[in-house]
C-alpha cells in the first residue's frame, strides 16, 4: 500500500493493495526488441549531423483515454532502465515529459528535464552544458543558472547544477563578468588547458559553433538536443547504456496549429536530433509527423524522415482481454494473500469494463471503500457503464468529498487553494485528505500540482446531474466562476506592490501564464466569457510573454474567446510589418465591443502609436473604461501620447501620479526616461532606464528587459560610447529573443552614434543604413528617435551643411515635433524651440542639443606655435645613465625573454635602437620628448582599431626613465616602397585615423610644431619662422584625429615580403590632421620610387582631402630635405627631393639653405 492509499484507507484497512500490470506482454516484447536494437547502435558525429537520415528512435502508442497508454509507456521505461528486461544494457536512465502539465508548454523546461533525467549516464556533458550556459546568459541575464537548477529539489537537478558548474569551470574558467558566450566563441578559457579543451570540443563537434554563434537564444535552444546527443554518445562509447524518454499526453502538443518554432516542431526536433535516445510517445491521437503536410510545417517532417510512422512505429493500444482483466482484479485487492473481490463481482466488473484499465481501477477503488468502512460491497453497484461507475463512485463518497471531486473537475489542474475558493466553508484538513486519494494525480514540480485523469474529470461533469445532491447548472457556473476568479487573482498578483509578498515577482509572472491558460480552457469548456481574461492577456502583453500569446489555440466554440486568442496571436507577431499588423487588427476587431473591448483598444492604440497614428491612438485610449485595470493604466497610454506630441510637462504630470506597482513601475520609468532623453538630459534618462532594467529583471519580464536595455543604449550613446559598445551585443541578443526587430534597429542606431563619437564615421554610416532598412521593412514611422535625425547630425558634424539642411527640411511632419527644431538647429536653420513643452525652458534645451553637435564635430586644428624658438618641448637625447637605468628595469621584467646581461643589452640598443629577445623586444626612452603614454596609446589603438602593431606586454618607470616590453613582430624594415606595400600602409593609416584624438600631444599645442619640424630648429634657424608659417597655413582649420606622426613604407614599418607585419614607434604628436601622415609617408617614400596612387588606393580616395594634401606634400618634402644631411641622405633622397621641389615649389628651396 503506497502513501496515498495508506492515507485514503487508513492503517487498519482489512486488505492489501497491490500494483498490478497485465495484458501488455505483446507490446512490452515489441518495445523491448526495439530498445535492444537501438541500444546496440552507435553513432558517429557525422551520423548525428546527417539531417536527411530517416529516424528510427520513436515509437508512438495511441488509444482511447483510460486505455493504459501512459501506464504502459512509463512502466516499460521503468522496466528497461532497472534491468528487468532481458538483453538490454545494465545502465539506463529515462525521462518522463507529461504535456498535460502547463510547465511542459515551455521547451526550455522540456529540455532541462531531459538533461536532468540523463545526468546519471555521464560525469560531464561538455557540449550541451557550455551551450546551456551561453543560452541562459542570453535568455536570463542576471539570473544564475546553477542557482536556478538548485532551486529544483530533486537529486537529479542538484546533480545537473554541479555538472554544469564543473563544465563551465573546466572549459571557460567559471562564470564571471565576461560573457560565457564571448569566451566560448573566442576560445578564452582562463588557462591554456581550458583553451585547449574548448578548442578540441569545438573541433570535434561542428554543430557547436553555429549554436553558440546564434544570437537568438530561442533559436539556439531548438537545436541544442543534438549537443546532448553528442555528449551522450561520447559516454556510451565508454560504458554502454540505454536512454529512454516518455512523451505523455502528446495530443496536447498535436492539437494547436503546427508551425515552425511551435511546440510540436520543437518536440519533433528533440526526437530527431537525439537518435541515440528511444522516445515513447503516448497520446490519444495517432502521430502524423510523416504526413506530406508536416514536411512543410515541421523542421524535420515528412515520410522521408519518419518512414516508420507509416508502418511499424505506430502501436495502437486496445483494452484488456477478459483473462487479463481477471488477473488484474484478482491481484489488485487481497486479504491474507487471497483475492478480496469475489468471482461474481469480478465477472460483473469485467463485463462492464469493456477492457478499460481505468474502469477496472475505479471499480477496485470503489470495492476498497466498502471494505474500509467494514461493509460488504453489494454486487449490484458493480458492472455498470463507465459513466454509471463514476456515478456510483461519487455516490459512495461522502458529501464533502463529492463536492471536492466536482470542484476538482472544473479545471484541468488545481491546488488546495482552488478547491477552497470554490468551497470556502470546508476545513483545510478535509481538502488535504481529498488530494491524497488515489484518483488525484500529483506533480509537485508544477503549479498547480494536482489533476484528475481527463476521462474521469469529464465523466464527473457528465454524471453529476444524476446524483441526488449534484450541482445545478447555475451552481456549476457559479463555482467555475469562483475558481476562475481565484486563478485571476493569482494571475494579477503581478501587479501587487507589497514588498513582503510571499512569492517573488518572477514566480508570479510564471504563474500568470499558467493561470491564463487554465482560465482560457475552463471558459471555453464551460461556455463562459470572463471579463478578467482581457486583463490577464493585457498583463501577459506587458510582461512580454510573446511565445505564450503566439501559441494560443483557435477556439471556434466561442466567438469571443476565439477573437481574443486571434488578437493575442496577431499582436505577438513582432516580425510582421507594423502597418499590416495594425490593419489586420482593425479588420479582426472591428469596433471594439464585448468583454475584452478594453484589451482590444489597448492593443490598437499600441500599434497605432508605432506607425505614427497618434490621433487614432488617442481615440482608442479614450474609449477604455477608466475604472478597469487597463483603464487605471491608461494614463500610461495618455503619457505615451503626450510624449509623441512632445508635451513633456504632461508626461511628467501624468507619471507623477502613476501606479508604481509591478510592471507599472517599469513603464513609468521608461516614459520618464524617454522624456528626459528627448530633452537632452541624457544622464538622467540613463538612470531611469537603468531602474527599468532592474525592475524588468525582477519581474521576469523579458520584453521589458529587452526594451529597457536598448533604451538605456539610446541614452548612453550621446555621451558614453565605450559603455554603449560594451552593452550593445547583449541588447541585440535580448531583442532578438524577444522578437523585437524594432529593437535591433535601435541597437544599430546606438552603435552608430557611439562609433561616431569615436571617429568611426564609415562604420556609423553603414549602421544607420542598416537601421533605416529595418524600420522601412517593418513599416515603423514616427519613432521616438528617427534614424533620419541621427543622419542629419552626422552630416552637420561632418561639414555637409547643405545635405543636412535638405534632410532637415524633408523630415518635417514625418517625425515627433521635438525633432523639427532640434535637427534644424543642427543644420544651421531657424529653429523654434519655444514650440515644444520642454521639461525646463527652450533656451536650456537649445543649449543642450547644441552641445551634442559640438561633441560630435571633429576637433579643428587651431593656430600652430610658429614662434617656438625656446624649444618648449625639448627633443634632445636622454642622458646615458637614465637609459641604463631603464634597461636595467626592463631586464628584470618576466615578460622579456632575451639576455639579462646589461652590457650586451646596451650594446644592442646602440646598434638596433631596441634590445631584442626571442619573441619580445625592449624599448626605452631615448629622447626627451618620448612619452610612455604614447606607447600605451599605441597599444589601445592596436586593440581597438585593429592596427598591426606590437602587443604591449609590460612597462614601467625608473625615475624619469621608462621602459616597455613589446611583442617582437616578424618582418624587416623595407628600403624600397612597392605598390602593395604602399596600399597596405594606406589601409593601416585609415584604421589609425578612424580613432578620435587622445589625450597626448596635439599639433596645435604649444611647442608641438617644433617637435614636428625636428632638425629645422637648429639646421635652418633663420628660416624656421617662415617654415612654421607655411605649415600653419596648411594645417589650420583641418579636422584632427589620432595620427601616427612618423611612418612610411621605408620608416617605422616592418614587412614580410610585400606584406606589412607591423607599424613601429609612433611620433610624439598623437593628434593632428590625417593628411600629415599621408604627406610624410609620401615625402619619405617617393624619393625611393613610391607613388601617391597606391597609398591613396589603400587609404580610400573618398577620405582624402586632396587640396590639403597638395598644399602639405611640398612642405613635408622640405622637412625631409632639411633632415637629409643628418641622416646621410643628401646625395640620394636629398637630391631627388631638390629636383622635385624645383619642379613643384621652387620657392621653398631657399628655406632649406
Amino acid at each position: 500500500m503506497d502513501v496515498d492509499q495508506f492515507f485514503n484507507y487508513g492503517p487498519r484497512a482489512p486488505f492489501e493493495v497491490q500494483h498490478v500490470f497485465t495484458d501488455r506482454e505483446g507490446p512490452i516484447r515489441a518495445l523491448r526488441d526495439r530498445f535492444a536494437q537501438l541500444a546496440d547502435r552507435s553513432w558517429t558525429v557525422d551520423e548525428l549531423l546527417d539531417f536527411q537520415r530517416p529516424a528510427s528512435n520513436l515509437i508512438a502508442v495511441s488509444g482511447e483515454g483510460g486505455i493504459g497508454k501512459s501506464t504502459l509507456a512509463r512502466h516499460v521505461a521503468e522496466l528497461a532502465v532497472t534491468g528487468k528486461l532481458d538483453g538490454l544494457p545494465p545502465r539506463g536512465a529515462h525521462a518522463v515529459l507529461d504535456f498535460a502539465d502547463p510547465a511542459s508548454s515551455s521547451f526550455e523546461a522540456v529540455l532541462l528535464r531531459v538533461r536532468a533525467a540523463l545526468a546519471p549516464l555521464a560525469r560531464s556533458w561538455p557540449a550541451f552544458d557550455v551551450a546551456l550556459a551561453v543560452y541562459w546568459q542570453r535568455k536570463h541575464p542576471g539570473e544564475s543558472l546553477t542557482a536556478f537548477l538548485r532551486k529544483e529539489t530533486t537529486a537529479e537537478s542538484l546533480g545537473v547544477a554541479d555538472q554544469v558548474g564543473d563544465t563551465v569551470d573546466q572549459l571557460l574558467g567559471g562564470f564571471g563578468a565576461l560573457s560565457v558566450a564571448y569566451r566560448a566563441l573566442n576560445l578564452l578559457g582562463r588557462t591554456a588547458t581550458q583553451k585547449a579543451r574548448l578548442k578540441r570540443l569545438r573541433a570535434d563537434l561542428p554543430a557547436l559553433d553555429p549554436i553558440l554563434g546564434e544570437q537568438d537564444p530561442d533559436r539556439m535552444l531548438g537545436y541544442m538536443p543534438v549537443l546532448l546527443a553528442a555528449d551522450l554518445e561520447r559516454a556510451r562509447r565508454k560504458r554502454p547504456s540505454l536512454a529512454l524518454c516518455v512523451l505523455d499526453t502528446l495530443e496536447n502538443v498535436q492539437r494547436p496549429p503546427t508551425e515552425r518554432g511551435g511546440l510540436e516542431d520543437l518536440v519533433s526536433r528533440l526526437v530527431y536530433l537525439m537518435p541515440n535516445v528511444v522516445f515513447i510517445a503516448a497520446g490519444r491521437l495517432a502521430l502524423r509527423w510523416h504526413d506530406p503536410g508536416k514536411a512543410v510545417a515541421l523542421t524535420y517532417g515528412g515520410e522521408r524522415r519518419w518512414p516508420g510512422l507509416a508502418e511499424h512505429d505506430q502501436l495502437g493500444l486496445g483494452g484488456f482481454d477478459r483473462a487479463s482483466a481477471e488477473t488484474y482484479l484478482t491481484a489488485r485487492l487481497t486479504v491474507d494473500g487471497t483475492p478480496a473481490i469475489g468471482p461474481a463481482i469480478r465477472e460483473r466488473i469485467i463485463t462492464g469494463s469493456g477492457g478499460s484499465p481505468l474502469y477496472l481501477d475505479l471499480s477496485a477503488e470503489l470495492f476498497g471503500q466498502y471494505l474500509a468502512r467494514g461493509e460488504v460491497p453489494p454486487p449490484d453497484v458493480f458492472g455498470l457503464g463507465f459513466p454509471e461507475l463514476v456515478l456510483r463512485t461519487m455516490r459512495d463518497l461522502s458529501a464533502t468529498d463529492r463536492d471536492l471531486l466536482r470542484a476538482a473537475s472544473l479545471l484541468e489542474a488545481f491546488d488546495g487553494d482552488v478547491l477552497h475558493a470554490v468551497l470556502p466553508h470546508l476545513r483545510l484538513r478535509q481538502i488535504e485528505r481529498f488530494v491524497q486519494r488515489p484518483f488525484v494525480r500529483r506533480d509537485e514540480t508544477v503549479w498547480p500540482p494536482y489533476r484528475l485523469h481527463e476521462n474521469l474529470r469529464r465523466s464527473v461533469i457528465d454524471c453529476d446531474a444524476d446524483t441526488d445532491d449534484g450541482w445545478t447548472q447555475a451552481e456549476r457556473t457559479r463555482n467555475t466562476e469562483q475558481a476562475i476568479e481565484h486563478l485571476t487573482r493569482a494571475a494579477l498578483a503581478v501587479w501587487d506592490d507589497d514588498a513582503d509578498h510571499p512569492l517573488p515577482l518572477g514566480i508570479r509572472s510564471r504563474r500568470c501564464v499558467a493561470a491564463f491558460l487554465l482560465v482560457l480552457r475552463a471558459a471555453d469548456e464551460h461556455r463562459l466569457t470572463p471579463d478578467s481574461l482581457g486583463d490577464v492577456a493585457y498583463s501577459l502583453t506587458v510582461l512580454g510573454h510573446w511565445q505564450v500569446l503566439s501559441s494560443l489555440p483557435e477556439l471556434p466554440g466561442s466567438r469571443e474567446l476565439d477573437r481574443l486568442t486571434a488578437v493575442a496571436r496577431l499582436t505577438a507577431r513582432g516580425d510582421a510589418n507594423a502597418e499590416d499588423r495594425y490593419r489586420a487588427l482593425r479588420e479582426l476587431i472591428g469596433e471594439p465591443d464585448g468583454p475584452f473591448a478594453d484589451y482590444y483598444r489597448h492593443e490598437l492604440a499600441s500599434r497605432a502609436h508605432i506607425i505614427g497614428k497618434v490621433e487614432e491612438a488617442a481615440e482608442h485610449l479614450s474609449g477604455i473604461e477608466p475604472t478597469s485595470l487597463i483603464g487605471a493604466s491608461a494614463r500610461f497610454g495618455l503619457a505615451d501620447n503626450a510624449l509623441r506630441r512632445s508635451d513633456y510637462r504632461s508626461v511628467a504630470r501624468l507619471m507623477d501620479g502613476a501606479s508604481q506597482v509591478g510592471p507599472d513601475q517599469v513603464r513609468a520609468a521608461d516614459l520618464l526616461g524617454h522624456a528626459h532623453l528627448q530633452n537632452a538630459r541624457f544622464a538622467e534618462a540613463a538612470r531611469f532606464f537603468e531602474s527599468t532594467l532592474e525592475a524588468a529583471r525582477e519581474a521576469n519580464a523579458p520584453l521589458w528587459e529587452a526594451r529597457a536595455l536598448r533604451h538605456l543604449l539610446l541614452a548612453l550613446m550621446w555621451y558614453d560610447p565605450d559603455r554603449t559598445l560594451s552593452l550593445v551585443n547583449r541588447a541585440r541578443e535580448l531583442n532578438s529573443s524577444a522578437g523585437e526587430p524594432i529593437g535591433l534597429a535601435q541597437c544599430d542606431m546606438a552603435e552608430a552614434m557611439a562609433r561616431s563619437l569615436l571617429g568611426e564615421r564609415r562604420s556609423a554610416a553603414e549602421l544607420l543604413e542598416a537601421a533605416a532598412r529595418r524600420f522601412g521593412e517593418l513599416g515603423a514611422s514616427r519613432e521616438l528617435l528617427p534614424v533620419e535625425a541621427l543622419q542629419i547630425l552626422l552630416d552637420a558634424s561632418g561639414g555637409r551643411a547643405e545635405q543636412a539642411a535638405r534632410a532637415a527640411h524633408r523630415l518635417g511632419e514625418d517625425c515627433l515635433p521635438v525633432w523639427g527644431p532640434v535637427t534644424r538647429s543642427w543644420a544651421g536653420l531657424d529653429a523654434d524651440f519655444a514650440a515644444i513643452e520642454w521639461l525646463d525652458d527652450p533656451e536650456s534645451a537649445r543649449h543642450r542639443w547644441s552641445e551634442v553637435l559640438s561633441r560630435l564635430q571633429a576637433p579643428i586644428c587651431g593656430p600652430l606655435d610658429t614662434g617656438d624658438r625656446r624649444t618648449l618641448i625639448p627633443t634632445g637625447r636622454v642622458p646615458d645613465d637614465l637609459v641604463e637605468s631603464a634597461i636595467r628595469g626592463a631586464l628584470a621584467s618576466p615578460a622579456f625573454d632575451g639576455t639579462r646581461d646589461l652590457t650586451a643589452a646596451l650594446a644592442t640598443l646602440g646598434s638596433h635602437g631596441v634590445v631584442p629577445g626571442e619573441r619580445t623586444v625592449v624599448k626605452v626612452r631615448r629622447r626627451l620628448h618620448e612619452r610612455l603614454e604614447t606607447v600605451r596609446t599605441f597599444e589601445k589603438l592596436r586593440a581597438t582599431a585593429g592596427v598591426r602593431a606590437p602587443r604591449l606586454l609590460d612597462a614601467g618607470r625608473v625615475g624619469e626613465a621608462w621602459w616597455a616590453v613589446l611583442e617582437r613582430l616578424p618582418g624587416v624594415p623595407a628600403d624600397r616602397p612597392t605598390p602593395t606595400r604602399q596600399r597596405d600602409l594606406g589601409y593601416q593609416l585609415r584604421l589609425w585615423h578612424s580613432q578620435p584624438p587622445g589625450e597626448g600631444l596635439r599639433l596645435d599645442d604649444p611647442g608641438a610644431l617644433g617637435v614636428l619640424l625636428g632638425w629645422a630648429r637648429t639646421a635652418v634657424p633663420d628660416a624656421y619662422s617662415a617654415i612654421g608659417e607655411h605649415f600653419d597655413a596648411a594645417f589650420r582649420g583641418l579636422p584632427q584625429t589620432a595620427i601616427h606622426g612618423d611612418v612610411a613604407v621605408c620608416h617605422n614599418a616592418l614587412f614580410d615580403g610585400d606584406v606589412l607585419t607591423g607599424l613601429l614607434d609612433p611620433g610624439a604628436n598623437e593628434t593632428g590632421p590625417p593628411v600629415l601622415d599621408l604627406a610624410w609617408s609620401l615625402a619619405v617614400d617617393m624619393p625611393r620610387g613610391g607613388e601617391p596612387g597606391p597609398l591613396l588606393d589603400g587609404y580610400g580616395h573618398d577620405a582624402v582631402d586632396q587640396d590639403a594634401l597638395t598644399a602639405l606634400l611640398p612642405l613635408m618634402m622640405l622637412r625631409r630635405l632639411i633632415d637629409a644631411p643628418s641622416l646621410g641622405l643628401t646625395e640620394t633622397d636629398g637630391a631627388w627631393i631638390t629636383g622635385w621641389l624645383r619642379d613643384h615649389r621652387p620657392d621653398l628651396l631657399s628655406l632649406a639653405q
